[in-house]
């Protein structure tokens, strides 16, 4: 009998309880990687996540007697829903044991929970901000993630198809051995021309501080220019502060790119960070006491790349712009002690992207679904 709890996660022991559930079912998981507990608790506290200034959320557990099976976080994001004019929830934070009783319990719950706010479809795993990742892996298990990347068992989309859910969109994940990663001679010999012909330029960064004053105009235009991708959601300025404390701690000013055009506005960005998902495993997401020791060692000796953020204004593309992108995509995958590349999360909806990645010589080694369902 399984028996459905909803928690009151700004009590910190329900936002525990809610936490502790994943690190239980992957412990000693080879390529699951735990979150920083602390961030994972500040995620799901309504005191601690920006998110709840705008939207809400609720959290429930799936018992059976005295031992917690499930979980699953349904989201109602205002913001999304006043861009979009769509009644879709989320849903989100799913994980579970390998029984379709306890899934269908839990996605029960969240069903109900739209349907008392005239929700009228359901859509996910989709997080509370949009550089959370997305989907349900379903092909590349035997696969470290990205950091902030989803992992999964592969019992998940069974368990989660057998509700009635289908695909709403497909986010790939391309990798490169970046040893034989070479930009096609006749794009090296391009980039230089176009910046100088349509006036672009790229900015390169030698401290952190320097990146951080520029974060709130790479949001501003993100929120301006990429409106009508699927995965869109506006971001808040306390959001995406909160988002850069975390992941500007897994980067180096080289491996951020900002391309400018004639009036400084700009026209593309490139952000990659380095995979400390080795460390995490080792440190079982506790920074303390010892976490950061493992952090920092691996900053300096990882051999993993994530390019987990890279964009081009549609107008620059057309005049060249893309070119430009991956000349310096190049010069950041041979920037250290890098050798493998993780271009994380192209939904299957940008074609252009796919085809470049392809053209790059990547090779797609990881699939996640993002699922949708009508609420009758």
């Amino acid at each position: 009998m399984v028996q459905i709890v909803q928690l009151d996660t700004s009590k910190r022991r329900d936002a525990r309880r809610f936490v502790q559930f994943v690190f239980d079912l992957y412990r000693d998981h080879p390529y699951w990687v735990p979150p920083v507990y602390s961030d994972a608790i500040k995620q799901v506290s309504s005191q601690h996540n920006p998110y709840f200034d705008h939207s809400e959320a609720e959290f429930f557990l799936a018992m059976q007697g005295s031992e917690v099976v499930g979980r699953i976080a349904v989201l109602d994001n205002h913001n999304y829903r006043n861009h979009h004019h769509k009644q879709d929830g989320f849903f989100y934070l799913f994980d579970t044991v390998d029984d379709q009783e306890v899934a269908d319990a839990l996605y029960g719950a969240a069903f109900e929970w739209c349907r008392a706010r005239e929700l009228t479809r359901i859509i996910g795993p989709k997080g509370f901000v949009v550089f959370e990742g997305y989907g349900m892996l379903q092909h590349g298990f035997d696969k470290l993630p990205a950091m902030g990347i989803p992992y999964n068992y592969d019992y998940y989309c069974r368990l989660t198809e057998a509700v009635g859910m289908e695909k709403e969109v497909d986010f790939n994940s391309y990798y490169i051995s970046i040893p034989d990663f070479h930009l096609p001679e006749r794009m090296a010999r391009l980039s230089d021309k176009i910046q100088q012909r349509r006036g672009l330029r790229v900015c390169n960064f030698r401290t952190m501080a320097e990146v951080r004053r520029i974060v709130p105009e790479i949001v501003e235009t993100y929120n301006s220019t990429f409106v009508e991708n699927w995965e869109y959601v506006p971001v808040t300025a306390r959001e995406a502060d909160a988002v850069a404390g975390q992941m500007l701690q897994v980067t180096r000013p080289e491996l951020l790119k900002v391309i400018v055009n004639r009036d400084g506005q700009i026209a593309g960005f490139l952000l990659a960070f380095i995979n400390v998902g080795r460390a995490l495993q080792r440190c079982r997401g506790r920074l303390f006491p010892f976490g950061w020791f493992h952090l920092l060692r691996e900053m300096g000796r990882t051999d993993l790349l994530d390019v987990n953020g890279m964009g081009i204004l549609e107008e620059y593309r057309g005049l060249g712009g893309n070119i430009v992108m991956y000349s310096e995509l190049h010069k950041s995958l041979h920037s250290g002690q890098f050798v493998h590349a993780d271009m994380t999360q192209m939904a299957d909806l940008v074609v252009n992207m796919l085809a470049d990645a392809n053209t790059l010589g990547g090779s797609r080694y990881k699939v996640h679904r993002v699922y949708r369902k009508a609420l009758d």
